[in-house]
Protein backbone atom coordinates (compact mmCIF):
# COMPACT_ATOMS: atom_id res chain seq x y z
CA UNK A 1 0.00 0.00 0.00
CA UNK A 2 2.88 2.38 0.77
CA UNK A 3 4.28 1.75 -2.72
CA UNK A 4 0.91 2.48 -4.35
CA UNK A 5 0.59 5.80 -2.49
CA UNK A 6 4.18 6.80 -3.32
CA UNK A 7 3.56 6.08 -7.03
CA UNK A 8 0.30 8.04 -6.88
CA UNK A 9 2.02 11.04 -5.29
CA UNK A 10 4.85 10.88 -7.86
CA UNK A 11 2.39 10.95 -10.76
CA UNK A 12 0.44 13.73 -9.05
CA UNK A 13 3.54 15.94 -8.65
CA UNK A 14 4.59 15.21 -12.22
CA UNK A 15 1.14 16.26 -13.39
CA UNK A 16 1.36 19.53 -11.45
CA UNK A 17 4.73 20.32 -13.03
CA UNK A 18 3.43 19.64 -16.53
CA UNK A 19 0.33 21.75 -15.95
CA UNK A 20 2.37 24.66 -14.63
CA UNK A 21 4.68 24.60 -17.64
CA UNK A 22 1.73 24.74 -20.01
CA UNK A 23 0.13 27.69 -18.25
CA UNK A 24 1.64 31.11 -18.95
CA UNK A 25 -0.15 32.85 -16.12
CA UNK A 26 -0.81 31.57 -12.62
CA UNK A 27 -4.42 31.30 -11.53
CA UNK A 28 -3.80 29.66 -8.14
CA UNK A 29 -6.17 30.27 -5.26
CA UNK A 30 -5.85 29.77 -1.51
CA UNK A 31 -8.58 28.15 0.56
CA UNK A 32 -9.14 27.00 4.13
CA UNK A 33 -11.87 25.20 5.96
CA UNK A 34 -13.11 22.96 8.74
CA UNK A 35 -14.78 19.57 8.74
CA UNK A 36 -16.61 17.12 10.99
CA UNK A 37 -15.76 13.48 10.39
CA UNK A 38 -17.56 10.25 11.30
CA UNK A 39 -15.01 7.48 11.92
CA UNK A 40 -15.65 3.72 11.54
CA UNK A 41 -12.66 1.60 12.62
CA UNK A 42 -12.26 -1.47 10.41
CA UNK A 43 -10.03 -3.48 12.78
CA UNK A 44 -12.29 -5.71 14.89
CA UNK A 45 -10.39 -5.35 18.17
CA UNK A 46 -10.15 -1.57 17.82
CA UNK A 47 -13.83 -1.22 16.87
CA UNK A 48 -15.00 -3.40 19.79
CA UNK A 49 -13.32 -0.99 22.20
CA UNK A 50 -14.06 2.22 20.28
CA UNK A 51 -17.26 1.66 18.27
CA UNK A 52 -18.68 3.96 15.65
CA UNK A 53 -21.65 4.53 17.96
CA UNK A 54 -22.34 3.32 21.50
CA UNK A 55 -26.08 3.12 22.11
CA UNK A 56 -25.84 2.94 25.90
CA UNK A 57 -24.41 6.44 26.35
CA UNK A 58 -24.55 8.02 22.88
CA UNK A 59 -20.77 8.17 22.67
CA UNK A 60 -18.94 7.67 19.37
CA UNK A 61 -15.65 8.39 17.65
CA UNK A 62 -15.47 12.06 16.71
CA UNK A 63 -12.95 13.91 14.58
CA UNK A 64 -12.61 17.63 13.92
CA UNK A 65 -10.59 18.51 10.81
CA UNK A 66 -8.95 21.71 9.68
CA UNK A 67 -7.26 22.34 6.35
CA UNK A 68 -5.51 25.05 4.37
CA UNK A 69 -4.58 24.55 0.74
CA UNK A 70 -3.59 25.94 -2.62
CA UNK A 71 -5.42 25.13 -5.86
CA UNK A 72 -2.76 25.52 -8.56
CA UNK A 73 -5.31 25.39 -11.37
CA UNK A 74 -8.66 23.78 -12.10
CA UNK A 75 -7.29 20.25 -11.76
CA UNK A 76 -4.69 20.16 -8.97
CA UNK A 77 -4.54 21.23 -5.34
CA UNK A 78 -2.40 20.49 -2.30
CA UNK A 79 -3.35 21.08 1.33
CA UNK A 80 -2.16 20.63 4.90
CA UNK A 81 -4.74 19.07 7.19
CA UNK A 82 -4.37 18.75 10.99
CA UNK A 83 -7.16 16.96 12.88
CA UNK A 84 -8.24 15.94 16.37
CA UNK A 85 -9.89 12.55 17.00
CA UNK A 86 -11.24 11.67 20.45
CA UNK A 87 -13.58 9.39 22.42
CA UNK A 88 -14.25 8.20 25.97
CA UNK A 89 -16.05 5.01 24.98
CA UNK A 90 -16.08 2.02 27.35
CA UNK A 91 -17.88 -0.42 25.07
CA UNK A 92 -15.38 -3.29 25.25
CA UNK A 93 -16.64 -6.49 26.90
CA UNK A 94 -13.10 -7.26 27.98
CA UNK A 95 -10.17 -9.10 26.44
CA UNK A 96 -7.38 -11.53 27.25
CA UNK A 97 -3.77 -10.39 27.37
CA UNK A 98 -0.72 -12.59 27.93
CA UNK A 99 2.54 -11.43 29.49
CA UNK A 100 5.44 -13.65 30.56
CA UNK A 101 3.33 -16.64 29.47
CA UNK A 102 0.60 -15.68 31.95
CA UNK A 103 -2.84 -14.85 30.57
CA UNK A 104 -5.18 -12.44 32.34
CA UNK A 105 -8.62 -11.07 31.51
CA UNK A 106 -8.94 -7.26 31.45
CA UNK A 107 -12.31 -5.56 31.81
CA UNK A 108 -12.23 -1.79 30.99
CA UNK A 109 -13.83 0.60 33.47
CA UNK A 110 -12.65 3.90 32.04
CA UNK A 111 -10.94 4.81 28.78
CA UNK A 112 -9.52 7.90 27.12
CA UNK A 113 -8.31 8.01 23.53
CA UNK A 114 -7.26 10.92 21.36
CA UNK A 115 -5.21 11.20 18.19
CA UNK A 116 -3.69 14.05 16.18
CA UNK A 117 -3.42 13.20 12.45
CA UNK A 118 -1.17 15.61 10.49
CA UNK A 119 -1.41 15.07 6.74
CA UNK A 120 -0.29 16.54 3.43
CA UNK A 121 -3.07 15.85 0.92
CA UNK A 122 -3.03 15.96 -2.88
CA UNK A 123 -6.25 16.50 -4.84
CA UNK A 124 -7.02 15.88 -8.51
CA UNK A 125 -10.24 16.94 -10.27
CA UNK A 126 -10.56 14.60 -13.29
CA UNK A 127 -13.72 16.24 -14.67
CA UNK A 128 -12.89 19.90 -14.07
CA UNK A 129 -13.65 20.72 -17.73
CA UNK A 130 -17.29 19.81 -17.00
CA UNK A 131 -17.77 23.06 -15.08
CA UNK A 132 -21.51 23.19 -15.72
CA UNK A 133 -22.22 19.77 -14.21
CA UNK A 134 -21.78 18.09 -10.84
CA UNK A 135 -18.96 15.97 -12.32
CA UNK A 136 -16.74 19.04 -12.43
CA UNK A 137 -16.88 19.28 -8.63
CA UNK A 138 -15.67 15.73 -7.92
CA UNK A 139 -12.10 15.15 -6.76
CA UNK A 140 -9.93 12.17 -5.83
CA UNK A 141 -6.68 12.18 -3.93
CA UNK A 142 -4.21 10.74 -1.46
CA UNK A 143 -2.59 11.91 1.74
CA UNK A 144 0.45 11.02 3.77
CA UNK A 145 1.62 12.14 7.19
CA UNK A 146 1.97 11.20 10.85
CA UNK A 147 -0.43 10.58 13.71
CA UNK A 148 0.12 11.03 17.44
CA UNK A 149 -1.97 8.60 19.51
CA UNK A 150 -2.58 8.74 23.26
CA UNK A 151 -4.55 5.99 25.01
CA UNK A 152 -5.30 5.37 28.68
CA UNK A 153 -7.38 2.53 30.12
CA UNK A 154 -8.33 1.63 33.68
CA UNK A 155 -9.00 -2.12 33.81
CA UNK A 156 -10.31 -4.57 36.34
CA UNK A 157 -8.09 -7.65 36.17
CA UNK A 158 -9.33 -11.25 36.47
CA UNK A 159 -7.69 -14.63 36.08
CA UNK A 160 -10.04 -15.55 33.21
CA UNK A 161 -13.12 -14.34 31.32
CA UNK A 162 -15.55 -15.83 33.86
CA UNK A 163 -14.60 -12.84 36.08
CA UNK A 164 -14.86 -15.04 39.16
CA UNK A 165 -11.32 -14.43 40.46
CA UNK A 166 -10.75 -10.69 40.90
CA UNK A 167 -7.05 -9.71 40.97
CA UNK A 168 -7.27 -5.92 41.22
CA UNK A 169 -7.51 -2.78 39.11
CA UNK A 170 -4.79 -0.91 37.26
CA UNK A 171 -4.41 1.99 34.82
CA UNK A 172 -2.29 1.62 31.69
CA UNK A 173 -1.33 4.31 29.18
CA UNK A 174 0.64 4.68 25.97
CA UNK A 175 1.66 7.66 23.81
CA UNK A 176 3.41 7.33 20.47
CA UNK A 177 3.74 8.52 16.87
CA UNK A 178 2.93 6.38 13.85
CA UNK A 179 2.49 6.87 10.10
CA UNK A 180 -0.81 7.82 8.46
CA UNK A 181 -1.91 7.28 4.85
CA UNK A 182 -5.25 7.93 3.20
CA UNK A 183 -7.13 7.67 -0.09
CA UNK A 184 -10.27 9.72 -0.68
CA UNK A 185 -12.99 10.88 -3.05
CA UNK A 186 -15.17 13.92 -2.52
CA UNK A 187 -17.27 16.68 -3.96
CA UNK A 188 -17.05 20.41 -3.25
CA UNK A 189 -19.23 23.35 -4.26
CA UNK A 190 -16.20 25.59 -5.03
CA UNK A 191 -18.06 28.81 -4.29
CA UNK A 192 -16.55 31.62 -2.19
CA UNK A 193 -18.05 30.03 0.91
CA UNK A 194 -18.63 26.45 -0.09
CA UNK A 195 -19.51 23.07 1.35
CA UNK A 196 -18.60 19.54 0.50
CA UNK A 197 -18.58 15.89 1.46
CA UNK A 198 -15.76 13.38 1.43
CA UNK A 199 -15.41 9.60 1.77
CA UNK A 200 -11.97 8.35 2.75
CA UNK A 201 -10.06 5.32 3.93
CA UNK A 202 -7.17 5.81 6.35
CA UNK A 203 -4.28 3.39 6.95
CA UNK A 204 -2.68 3.62 10.42
CA UNK A 205 -0.25 0.84 11.39
CA UNK A 206 0.15 0.32 15.13
CA UNK A 207 3.83 -0.58 15.26
CA UNK A 208 4.46 1.03 18.64
CA UNK A 209 7.19 -0.64 20.74
CA UNK A 210 5.31 -0.81 24.07
CA UNK A 211 3.39 -4.00 24.86
CA UNK A 212 0.65 -3.28 27.37
CA UNK A 213 -2.89 -4.58 27.99
CA UNK A 214 -4.50 -1.75 26.01
CA UNK A 215 -6.13 -1.65 22.60
CA UNK A 216 -3.29 0.04 20.69
CA UNK A 217 -1.06 -2.90 21.70
CA UNK A 218 -3.63 -5.58 20.83
CA UNK A 219 -4.97 -4.24 17.52
CA UNK A 220 -2.83 -4.66 14.42
CA UNK A 221 -3.89 -1.31 13.00
CA UNK A 222 -6.14 1.70 13.51
CA UNK A 223 -7.46 1.78 9.95
CA UNK A 224 -10.80 3.48 9.39
CA UNK A 225 -13.51 4.30 6.87
CA UNK A 226 -14.53 7.95 7.23
CA UNK A 227 -17.29 10.28 6.06
CA UNK A 228 -16.82 14.02 6.51
CA UNK A 229 -18.81 17.19 5.93
CA UNK A 230 -16.72 20.29 5.18
CA UNK A 231 -17.12 24.06 4.96
CA UNK A 232 -14.60 25.91 2.77
CA UNK A 233 -13.64 29.57 2.41
CA UNK A 234 -11.82 30.50 -0.82
CA UNK A 235 -9.73 33.69 -1.15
Amino acid sequence: MKKIIVIFLFLFVAGISTAQIKERASNSTVYLGIGYKFVFLTNTEARDAYPFFQLSNGNFLKELDGFIGVAFNEKYAVEFSPAYLFTNSVASDGYNYSENNISRFYFPQQTSLFALPLNIRMKYLPFSNESTSALGKIYVGAGVGAMYISEEMTNEIYSDNTRSNYLGVKTYSSNFWTSDYELFVGINSFSKIGYGFELSYRFVPLNQPDNKPIITSLAGNFNSLNLSANITLTF
